[in-house]
């Protein structure tokens, strides 16, 4: 393949195949990238050159075969983001160009798609995993019929597609005009000029990574993690170098595969990559004089660990090389298995109890570390404690969101490492976690606040009044099904008892003071349907009380045993349910016998 300065046309003609190498990361661009490509493309002068970037290329000394043609294939190992996307916006432009019925124009883009996207039977391009049959035949065949589960990686695929699409069809311009704007634009993706690399080996792959700079979306961390292992292994191994790179490879490709299954479940949509990687750093990295500060430098801190570690002893850093990536590749295993979790499996609903509180963040250094060595046994008493310790510090405490960071993430090397035992754990958890900030005289301080329903989220709230809810039902020998989810959905609203607004009260300039302090108290508050709550928020207590009665909640039912509604009542119903959450919430004994 010619080498050096060439274009996206040389690329591509003549009987060239290529594939993306299982190791590499899934689709990963976004808008912002596809955006940028098209404004790249439409504003270029067609008399102008346009640097596309470097594109890295691993021979694999096979052929394929259709009919007497036989095909060289090459992995892409730097470039296939955008040789992806430029695919896509091709098949979009040939689709465009079929669709204006044109038949001088078919013996064209039968050529086109021949160069650019498959020869009878040998596809262009092939992706890794599902991914691939998904991109032949939605992108490349066009079968847009529905396709029930989608990856990640393939819904950006799709998205991809459509984006150029609506860019395409979004022209005011007769059919003449038309065709010429998509044959010029057409023209301009074959004129992108690319520096092209094809290498025979990983190890030359490694070398030329680490000098070129790739255009479009930057690399994650866990990427130019990836690259600079390889590119270490690469300078400290004597011999056998392609041995030690196949198998960082390896590992990277299943961490790639694994944090999809990750991002794929509506638990893990929000979580990145790397906020992954630095939990693992956490609970990894050795001599590490304060593990919280360096948790937000990581990556600094754990090349410059590599490099001093390269400068005295060569194989010990590939042995470090080797352990660091088998035990992330653990982390990532760990982290797909808690965010997968079914809440239907035994201890599953308290996982997702903390799933919900929406603080996990905090605890997923310690869940990591814990997960594989205690998910077969004392596993409830420990997402207990940590379900306890969100709920307490930070849903009704409304600690700062890094509040007990440093001894978290202490804690959850020791974990990691073996150096704590069972009841170690949990006295250094509730002693020095949960006690230090919301022991019991913090929590119910913070529970009686006069502004509670301000200051508590409505979430937090909310997910207080379930509990509550079923305790009444089970005290009173109900057994309604009640779904957590479905209670914290909007459909559900946080009432204020006294109402909120006093314009139908008609109170006195004392009463005025009292339902001020009042109000927003704890014992003020229930929950209703939004309907019930738009119809009644604003009236009195004495007109809401004859409708409590038929609803379908036991907070409220309750409510019609008082005759009126005041500051007596307000604080006998909140002592009530403090009573309630200081049990419920209660700080776990402590088995001292370590």
């Amino acid at each position: 393949m010619e080498k050096g300065l060439t274009t996206i046309k040389g690329l591509f003609t003549g009987d060239k195949a290529f594939s993306v190498p299982i190791y590499q990361r899934y689709y990963s661009w976004g808008e912002k990238q596809w955006d940028d490509l098209w404004s790249d493309l439409y504003y270029l002068n067609t008399t102008k050159k346009h640097y596309f970037g470097t594109i890295l290329l691993k021979s694999t000394g096979k052929l394929i075969k259709e009919g007497l043609e036989p095909f060289d294939t090459y992995e892409i190992i730097d470039g296939q983001q955008r040789i992806t996307t430029i695919l896509i916006l091709i098949k979009e432009i040939v689709n465009q160009l079929r669709s204006l019925n044109d038949p001088n124009m078919e013996r064209l883009l039968g050529k086109i798609e021949e160069d650019y996207l498959r020869y009878e039977t040998i596809y262009k391009l092939t992706l890794q995993g599902d991914d691939q049959s998904f991109f032949k035949q939605y992108i490349i065949n066009n079968q847009e019929e529905a396709i029930d589960t989608l990856t990640n990686s393939q819904k950006r695929l799709k998205n991809a597609k459509l984006f150029f699409r609506a860019k395409l069809e979004n022209r005011n311009l007769d059919l003449e005009s038309y065709k010429e704007f998509l044959l010029t634009l057409k023209q301009k993706i074959n004129d992108l000029e690319i520096i092209l690399y094809d290498v025979d080996n990983d190890s030359d792959a490694v070398l030329i990574f680490e000098t070129v700079n790739d255009r479009g979306k930057p690399l994650t961390n866990l990427e130019k993690t990836k690259s600079f292992l390889m590119h270490m292994v690469y300078l400290s191994a004597p011999k056998n170098v392609d041995l030690y790179l196949d198998c960082i490879n390896e590992r990277f490709s299943n961490i790639f595969q694994l944090f999809e299954q990750i991002n794929n479940h509506p638990r893990g949509k929000n979580l990145k990559e790397d906020d992954i990687q630095r939990y693992h750093f956490v609970i990894y990295q050795k001599n590490l004089k304060k593990r919280l500060e360096s948790s937000y430098r990581y990556m600094d801190e754990f090349k410059e660990f590599v490099k001093n570690l390269n400068r005295t002893d060569i194989t010990k850093t590939i042995e470090y090389v080797l352990d660091y990536t088998k035990d992330l590749e653990k982390a990532f295993h760990t982290m797909k298995e808690i965010v997968t979790f079914p809440k239907e499996k035994q201890n599953g609903l308290l996982l997702h109890r903390i799933f919900i509180l929406e603080r996990i963040a905090n605890f997923f250094p310690l869940l990591i570390a814990l997960w594989p060595k205690y998910k077969g046994k004392n596993l409830k008493s420990l997402l207990k404690m940590v379900e306890i310790a969100s709920f307490r510090i930070y849903a009704i405490g409304k600690r700062k969101t890094n509040a007990g960071l440093r001894h978290l993430y202490n804690m959850s090397f020791e974990v990691h490492y073996d150096k704590l035992e069972f009841s170690e754990i949990q006295k250094e958890f509730i002693d020095n976690f949960i006690k230090v900030y919301e022991d019991d005289k913090s929590f119910e301080r913070d529970l009686k606040i006069e502004n509670f329903y301000n200051k508590i989220s409505n979430q937090d709230k909310k997910y207080l009044f379930y509990f509550y809810e079923v305790y009444l039902q089970k005290t009173a020998k109900e057994n309604l099904e009640l779904d957590i989810d479905n209670f914290l959905k909007p459909k559900y609203e946080i009432e204020h008892i006294w109402p909120n607004s006093t314009k139908k009260l008609h109170l006195s300039r004392k009463k005025e003071i009292d339902h001020d302090n009042y109000k927003n108290k704890l014992g003020n508050l229930t929950v209703a349907t939004k309907p019930w709550n738009a119809k009644w928020q604003d009236s009195p207590f004495e007109t809401k009380r004859k409708y409590y009665k038929d609803s379908g909640f036991r907070l409220q039912r309750d409510l019609e045993k008082y005759p009126h509604w005041g500051l007596e009542q307000i604080e006998t119903r909140e002592n009530q349910i403090i009573k309630f959450v200081l049990d419920f919430w209660k700080i776990p004994e402590i088995s001292y016998n370590i």
